[in-house]
């Protein structure tokens, strides 16, 4: 798993900061695929209490937020929603000294208006005691929070940042072999800079071409070679055949030559 960069450990810090010190609602606004999720574990990881975790996406309404909170809590889910809510102030609050909340809500701009209400009583002690909650979202649950009737506070909203070139280097020195990105980081960030994932991916794939493009250049330069020396060799033993068969028409002509020339045999005094 790829670690926190310079930008999400920033990130983390500031949420411990407001936690521990805003004691109040706490808001994490970042892009879809942006990396919110991998900076909410980090915080986690941070402390050995584990805070209340709920998914937006799959709460319907007030009661059951309510009910999937008693759930968590381990208490029987039992009377009304005020009395619940009421046994929930039971809890005793751990880990805010180390700047962890007590409850978690990711997919929070999932939902609806009435949970939204639900989660700011609770972080400003409409039951009881005060509850340390984090939210996590886009940027519409800022606005929806605040247009909340009666006009709550204020949240404490902490924008999760756009990697800069830091990040991707820091990134890309874990991930893959050392590269120089100097000249592409520009352009990579323009476009993904709030999309980490498609950010390696595209680092990725541009390595990836780079490689086959070199070994392309590499590979050429060989066979050219290769290909050089066998015509020459072909063109060289081509050579050496004709010389060779050129002397041996050389000779036969010479062998033929000489049987076709009339031989003079010398009579000696005696045959005379």
């Amino acid at each position: 798993m790829l670690s926190l960069v310079r930008s999400q450990q920033a990130c983390v810090e500031r949420i411990c900061s407001a936690v521990r010190w805003a004691k109040r609602l706490v808001v994490l606004v970042g892009a879809t695929g942006q990396g919110k999720t991998s900076v909410v574990e980090a915080l986690v990881l941070r402390s050995s209490v584990n805070p209340l975790r709920l998914r937006g996406k799959l709460i319907s309404d007030r009661t059951d937020a309510v009910l999937r909170m008693m759930g968590l809590v381990g208490l029987r889910p039992e009377g009304s929603d005020i009395e619940m809510l009421l046994r929930l102030q039971n809890k005793q609050p751990l880990g805010i000294e180390n700047g962890i909340p007590e409850i978690i809500v990711d997919d929070a701009d999932h939902l609806p208006n009435d949970v939204l209400r639900l989660f700011r009583e609770l972080s400003s002690g409409a039951y009881g005691r005060r509850w340390s909650i984090l939210m996590v979202g886009e940027g519409a649950l800022v606005k929806r929070l605040q247009a909340l009737n009666p006009k709550p506070a204020l949240p404490s909203v902490i924008l999760l940042p756009r990697w800069d070139q830091y990040d991707l280097e820091e990134a890309c020195a874990e991930l893959y072999r050392p590269t120089d990105l100097s000249a592409r980081a520009p352009t990579l960030l323009q476009n993904y800079s709030m999309h980490p994932k498609q950010l390696l991916r595209a680092v990725a794939d541009g390595a990836l071409v780079s490689g086959v493009d070199t070994r392309a250049e590499h590979d050429d330069e060989p066979f050219s070679v290769q290909r050089i020396k066998f015509t020459a060799t072909i063109v060289v033993g081509i050579i050496i055949a004709l010389l060779v068969a050129i002397l041996i028409f050389v000779q036969i002509d010479r062998e033929e030559t000489a049987a076709s020339k009339d031989t003079i045999v010398p009579l000696t005094p005696n045959e005379q």
